[in-house]
């Protein structure tokens, strides 16, 4: 951000340096040009008063200088008299711009390009009581000559700039961003924004970063403390069950039984442990291209077939219905999403119960007939380790994070999640994807 900020400033004065450069020698240029037809049009009047003093047309040549260039031309267009050249050899003037307009007007001036390569040829005509015009011109620099003359001084102003514009952009800087580094020593020092020395334009950004990081302290602190006590209990289990065989109190089928209870509370840890590494994973991988053609329904269809045997165990029916709906993504991740999501609905559903998945329109639809959710706890059971009934809940074997990683899933994938649930009913969860 410094290097864009610093190169921003610099191309921005040697912009405003060049294009004030530009329109200095352009505003000069049209006051050295008024100033020159400003002159020429006194001269003109000067000598076209004094014509009637003169007895010939060639005592014209008293008036005439260095700069200044006195022609007449005769009503007819011929020239009678030229300061500077011969005017025998010259041609009929009458289709002169200048020469027109003051026959007509009385009056006319014009500028055009000479021959000679980088000036102008300046015109002022007056036509005198005889009908004949008087013209006086004068040679002067065009823009191109003015450039090149001052084209050294030119360059050697803008390398000035250039170094000046640099020195200036990077000190500025400097200046500019000194506060903004000062943001994490704030932060981490916890500063009081009100005795920092930063913009009061950032103060709201740094209390959002400030609340955000006390927040996500906070979760990590829950986290830890509830991956703590949620494997404390099956340890405690398996220890008490292990001591139990170990000291020979249990034998024979309570020796076997035990067993069986420390293989559930064993399956029940590496379940958990499980998902704590899968939501870890999703949190720390970020955002991946999902580039996989998923049909939702065929998922679905095979999530189906996965968890039949554990439905039918509890006389559960499941039903797939809609058609197929093709979304972009990570067919792994959309897969565990409907896994999830049915496996819910599974566990969590009434004996001889109905789940309905239904697809249409690019949206998901999994509804169970079971106890339903508490309309207070409905915004709580995408939380992690957040249950209802903490008893049934690990008592049919959930960790508290399937309805976590369904969360991250769907934000991965920009969908959006609606729960509808109605307690002793059942329940219905939505993923609309885009």
């Amino acid at each position: 951000m410094e290097r864009k900020i610093v190169l921003s400033l610099f191309y921005m004065g040697i912009i405003t340096a060049i294009v004030g450069i530009m329109a200095t020698t352009f505003a000069y240029y049209g006051f050295f040009r008024r100033e020159v037809e400003e002159n020429l049009v006194h001269e003109c009047r000067l000598v076209a008063e004094s014509y009637d003093m003169l007895s010939s047309p060639d005592e014209l040549k008293k008036f005439s200088g260095e700069n200044f260039r006195i022609t007449l031309i005769g009503k007819d267009g011929n020239v009678l008299y030229e300061s500077d050249a011969d005017h025998m050899t010259m041609t009929n003037h009458l289709d002169r711009p200048e020469i027109k307009s003051a026959a007509r007007t009385g009056t006319g001036s014009d500028t055009r390009l000479s021959d000679t390569l980088g000036t102008e040829d300046h015109y002022y005509a007056v036509k005198l009581d005889d009908n004949s015009i008087l013209r006086v011109s004068i040679q002067t620099d065009s823009i191109i000559a003015l450039f090149e003359r001052s084209l050294l001084i030119i360059l050697f102003v803008i390398i000035g700039i250039i170094m000046v514009s640099l020195i200036v952009s990077v000190k500025l800087t400097e200046k500019l961003i000194a506060p903004l580094k000062r943001i994490p020593e704030i932060l981490e020092k916890e500063i009081s924004v009100t005795d920092a020395e930063i913009y009061p334009e950032v103060i709201p950004l740094v209390e959002e970063i400030r609340n955000a990081r006390n927040a996500q302290s906070e979760m990590r602190q829950e986290f830890t403390a509830n991956v703590s006590h949620e494997l404390k209990t099956p340890l405690t289990s398996i220890s008490g069950y292990a001591e139990l065989i170990e000291s020979g109190m249990a034998q024979g089928e309570d020796s076997v039984q035990f067993a069986g209870k420390i293989r559930k509370e064993s399956a029940r840890m590496l379940a958990l442990i499980g998902d704590i590494l899968r939501l870890s994973e999703l949190d720390s991988i970020g955002d991946m291209p999902h580039d996989d053609e998923i049909d939702l329904k065929a998922v679905a269809e095979d999530c189906k077939e996965r968890l039949t045997q554990q439905a039918e165990k509890r006389g559960i029916r499941i039903n797939v219905s809609g058609e197929s709906e093709i979304i972009t993504g990570s067919r792994t991740e959309i897969t565990e999403l409907i896994y999830n999501l049915v496996d819910n609905a599974i566990k969590y559903n009434r004996e001889n119960g109905n789940i309905e998945i239904v697809i249409s329109e690019k949206k998901l639809i999994v509804t169970d007939t079971g106890l339903g959710i508490p309309h207070e706890s409905i915004p709580r059971i995408f939380e992690r380790f957040y249950r209802i009934d903490k008893s049934r809940s690990r008592a049919k074997g959930g960790t508290g994070l399937g309805l976590s990683i369904v969360r991250h899933i769907a934000e991965r994938h920009g969908a959006k999640i609606d729960v509808e649930s109605t307690v002793g009913v059942g329940t219905s969860i939505s993923v609309k994807f885009r």
